[in-house]
């Protein structure tokens, strides 16, 4: 899985972001939110960046419920209004220094696993 994974996140970085020698710099953390569940706004990155070698660069949301399990739990990414709702087994990847949250599960069981790639600090 980690190798699958890794491959999808070079490809990402190459097309998108850019960033010199990324790896997988933590186990993947899965994560369920019931009904009501959610996680306020935030970003995976420390600012000072000193603190967190590697730094994590890239953050990655992948979404294993099928839809029909839950409704709500989208991620909204960079500013309010813009909440992505990936299907089963689409990964979002974006920086991880970007705000983001995932809203309030209004029914169902949303799975999804999460995981942070990361390199050396930003120069």
């Amino acid at each position: 899985m980690y190798k699958i994974l890794e491959d999808m996140m070079h490809k990402t970085n190459r097309r998108h972001f850019g960033f010199e020698n990324m790896m997988i710099n933590e186990q993947a953390q899965y994560t369920e939110y019931p009904e009501g569940g959610f996680y306020d706004w935030h970003m995976d990155c420390d600012l000072i960046m000193k603190n967190e070698p590697p730094v994590r660069k890239i953050s990655m949301t992948l979404v294993l419920s099928p839809e029909t399990d839950f409704e709500g739990g989208g991620l909204e990414v960079a500013k309010p209004g813009q909440i992505l709702r990936p299907k089963q087994g689409h990964a979002v990847f974006f920086a991880s220094f970007v705000n983001h949250r995932v809203v309030p599960v209004t029914r169902g069981l949303r799975k999804s696993l999460v995981m942070w790639f990361g390199g050396e600090p930003f120069k």
